[in-house]
């Protein structure tokens, strides 16, 4: 056997051992990775909420890697929180019954359990964005972040556009949906 051979044979034997030993739960499909190829930088995508109670907006900008996104929203009951957020595999049908909004986007097939670890947030659901940037109190919601593995593009796995994004009650109920659509374009003068 050539010392090349061996030495590959060595290395993934210890990227082996080096995984089992951390139990990171990544996907069947690896870990996710960064989107570099949105279309339009810049572009926004929002969800409005607009129920009798919960109010507000989840807007997603696209960014030279990833979204960026801002969430404004008022009318989630603090004593029913924290509150977890995930970008789910369907939209919210026309009856506003956020049950048939799907299971979360998991493009690589993590699945929910172990739970996601936030220092490790290419290890997590795609569509898990509390489980990697922090659960939500209640009352009025402001919080921005960056996601790097959330897309703009439909070809790629990570792509937001024609699902839901979800807020659950610390019973994991599904209490709060509004679907993510581009935002129009404004005219400029």
């Amino acid at each position: 056997m050539q010392l090349s051979s061996v030495l590959s044979l060595l290395a993934v034997g210890t990227l082996a051992a080096a995984q089992a030993s951390n139990n990171v739960t990544t996907g069947k499909l690896g870990d996710a990775r960064p989107v570099r190829n949105n279309p339009v930088i810049g572009e926004v995508w929002i969800a409005e909420f607009d129920s009798e109670t919960v109010k507000g907006t989840f807007k997603a900008v696209a960014a030279q890697i990833g979204i960026n996104y801002t969430i404004d929203i008022t009318g989630l009951p603090e004593e029913n929180g924290p509150y977890n957020y995930h970008i789910h595999v369907r939209a919210v049908p026309e009856n506003g019954t956020c049950a048939d909004t799907g299971a979360h986007l998991d493009s690589y097939v993590r699945g929910q359990e172990p739970p996601c670890e936030a220092s490790l947030p290419a290890t997590c659901e795609v569509g898990d964005l509390s489980g990697k940037y922090g659960k939500v109190a209640g009352g009025h919601i402001q919080k921005e972040f960056h996601d790097p593995y959330t897309a703009t593009n439909i070809i790629q796995l990570g792509y937001i556009g024609n699902r839901a994004v979800v807020f659950h009650d610390k019973s994991s109920a599904r209490v709060a949906c509004a679907n993510i659509k581009k935002a129009p374009v404004s005219a400029t003068p």
